[in-house]
């Protein structure tokens, strides 16, 4: 019989929500919480790109002393 990986806290690509993986019989994917698997792979992408742009302003605007 093949070893569990640990769970860790994983960070949600498209989201940001933060969730246990793995988790037996939940969907959640490596890169994804198990509400945004079932989001459809184009639109996904889209956000995820959405939210990298977001948390890159955010990490300059910190760096300005803006935020």
């Amino acid at each position: 019989m093949k070893p569990q990986p640990a769970t860790r806290i994983r960070t949600c690509r498209a989201c940001g929500r933060r969730y246990e993986y793995p988790l037996k019989g939940n969907l959640a994917t490596r890169h994804h919480c198990d509400e945004c698997v079932h989001v459809a792979p184009d639109i996904r992408r889209i956000v995820e790109k959405l939210s990298a742009r977001i948390q890159a302003l955010e990490k300059a605007l910190e760096m300005q002393g803006g935020g």
